[in-house]
């Protein structure tokens, strides 16, 4: 299933021994030579792009915009909020409803980043050159005293008391790209999307990824490019400098990329894990000529080169479709303290579910085994799946928000005369792809948005899977579960983190008719998880241009796509999630994001429901 391996030269490789050290025969020089000059060749797909930092001005003073006024004493009516006739439950699951709580013993928090500072964000070059986005994606990550927080177009680090440690910057003017937005045409000059960040404990460095899309060429008939940028740190502090890296996804066979289906193709939505020998990223691959999809890819990165900013041997995984569930596979990422998985030399664990548009009962367990062999010449990772029946899960419908002051869809119906009514938005609350996957306690840890009914709304279903590679790849389900509220109220997008003691936390967005757009948390250990802790409220409602018709939406508002999940080094948890925060906002989108720490050993008054 491999299709592309990181030694240029396999034949010569082959010959020289490079597979493995003792293969080449000491005290011959000719060989030494020859394997330094084909095993160090660095991988085409793989371009070191040089070293940028996030340190910069303290933050100062926020700029103002054009802000709309909100009119807290006018109440929009909830227009068509209910949205069209649900279709009928059918085999959707009717979990228990969870009690809800707004006693978070121990936990504070604070504001994230937020739409208008993303907007406002940039010096220099990059000042007023950000876009206006939705939705958001929240991914965290956390150590050694800093919280690192990316949405779409911006990252921002912080102290563990709250305190921004530089101004919110563009993810272009952090991987030294292009602006994204060009000021005076308006167009996109290089679009980036899809942040993910990982510290990792044993290294002690930090890792972000973004997607990258090449501006459209001069020429028509030369293809489009897309890339994966990596940014690895230098040392334990975020602020510090950064090795940057660039690998091409394309894979239309061309610069070293794999030759697949219809691509050239845009590598989407990197996931992003890590073992001890190795960084991995995920892609799911569609067509820049049809928006086909065209399989999913595993890239396997060597991580000692990573730290010495050297280039990287690399191989590339290609996933098979197995029944829908070849797509999004979940790296799993390690806490402090874990253990990462040493069989078969070296084992990197994803899951990943079955998207397949019905109720499905089953998630996949995926297995990378000889990850050691990305220190040698050629890679040679192989890649192996098995199914473990799962409670039942099924596409999430939107979700329904508390009615409130909507200033933008104000202006836009007077904007049109009313001649379109713009009802309040409903929420984007995604599909069934796993969300992050945590490896601890010698289990997998993970969960995915759902529908559950009686009514029918959007919830969540979590997974506890135990792998085994000792004898080829098993699995086993240890617990699993739902988070559901008890009315019409939904819960949607979980991230979950766990540290090495199997204790843990998910987090993930509320909504509903009587409640803003909020966060909320669960623990988690292997019993099951336990009460909603309601930790942010939102203060009105989601009141964004992307589910306006006069955006092109059709009444539902994109939302989250990520929260985020981390474990700190003393094993309390890192949470982040979207939510409408009482901020100042700008023209078209007032969305926020919370971070919120819950210390390890605390517990419910009741017990975890299975």
């Amino acid at each position: 299933m491999r299709l592309i391996s990181a030694c240029s030269m396999v034949a010569a490789c082959a010959l020289i021994g490079c597979g493995s050290s003792t293969d080449v025969t000491e005290g011959t020089d000719a060989a030494a030579e020859a394997e330094a000059f084909f095993c160090d060749s660095p991988s085409p797909i793989v371009t070191r792009r040089g070293i940028t930092s996030l340190s910069g001005p303290p933050p100062g003073p926020t700029p103002d915009d054009n802000l709309l006024v909100l009119d807290s004493g006018e109440i929009e009516a909830a227009g068509g909020s209910e949205g069209p006739e649900p279709p009928p439950p059918g085999s959707l699951p009717r979990p228990a409803p969870t009690l809800v709580t707004r006693d978070n013993p121990g936990a504070s928090g604070f504001n994230g980043l937020t739409h208008r500072d993303q907007l406002l964000a940039g010096t220099g070059e990059y000042a007023g050159t950000q876009a206006s986005s939705e939705p958001p994606d929240v991914p965290l990550c956390a150590g050694n005293g800093f919280v690192l927080q990316a949405v779409n177009h911006a990252i921002a680090a912080y102290d563990t008391r709250g305190d921004r440690l530089v101004d919110p910057m563009p993810l272009n003017q952090f991987f030294r790209l292009r602006p994204l937005v060009d000021p005076e045409t308006g167009t996109i000059n290089e679009l980036t999307s899809d942040p993910r960040c990982y510290f990792d404990p044993e290294v002690r460095r930090w890792f972000v990824t973004i997607v990258q899309i090449d501006p459209l060429p001069v020429d028509p008939a030369e293809p489009m490019r897309a890339h994966v940028e990596l940014a690895v740190s230098k040392t334990d502090d975020p602020t510090r400098d950064w090795n940057l890296y660039e690998i091409d996804t394309t894979s239309d066979g061309e610069a070293g990329t794999p030759e697949v289906g219809e691509c050239p193709c845009l590598g989407d939505q990197p996931l992003i894990g890590a073992d001890r020998f190795g960084f991995y990223f995920s892609v799911n691959l569609f067509s820049f000529e049809t928006s086909a999809f065209q399989g999913a890819q595993v890239y396997a990165l060597q991580k000692s080169a990573l730290l010495r900013g050297a280039l990287p041997k690399v191989d590339v995984l290609g996933v098979p479709a197995l029944e829908g569930a070849g797509a999004s596979l979940q790296p799993a990422l390690i806490p402090p303290r874990g253990r990462f998985e040493r069989r078969n030399s070296g084992t990197q664990y994803f899951l990943s579910s079955i998207n397949s548009g019905r109720p499905e009962e089953r998630i996949a367990v995926w297995a990378a085994t000889n990850t050691r062999s990305l220190d040698r010449c050629a890679p040679d990772i192989a890649l192996a799946q098995v199914f473990v029946t799962s409670q039942a899960y099924a596409p999430p419908p939107p979700a329904l928000q508390q009615p409130g002051p909507t200033p933008l869809r104000r202006l836009l119906q007077d904007m049109q005369n009313m001649d379109v009514d713009e009802p309040l938005e409903r929420l984007d609350t995604g599909d069934v792809r796993m969300q992050q996957v945590y490896f601890a306690d010698g289990k997998l840890w993970s969960g995915l948005g759902t529908a559950v009914a009686d009514p029918e709304r959007a919830g969540i279903a979590w997974f506890i899977v135990e792998p085994d590679v000792r004898h080829g790849l098993a699995a086993r389900m240890v617990n699993q579960g739902y988070i559901a509220l008890d009315d019409t109220s939904s819960a949607m997008f979980p991230a979950v983190a766990v540290n090495a003691r199997g204790e843990g936390a998910i987090v993930y967005s509320l909504s509903g008719p009587a409640l803003f757009p909020s966060v909320g948390y669960s623990l988690l250990d292997e019993r099951g998880a336990g009460l909603v802790h309601l930790v942010a409220d939102g203060a009105r409602p989601e009141d964004g241009m992307s589910g306006y018709t006069a955006f092109g939406g059709e009444g539902v508002s994109r939302w989250g796509e990520t929260s985020g999940a981390a474990v700190d080094d003393d094993g309390s948890f890192w949470l982040a999630a979207e939510y409408i925060p009482d901020l100042p906002r700008s023209t078209l989108a007032n969305w926020g994001t919370f971070i919120a720490r819950v210390p390890r050993d605390v517990a419910d008054p009741e017990p975890p429901r299975p």
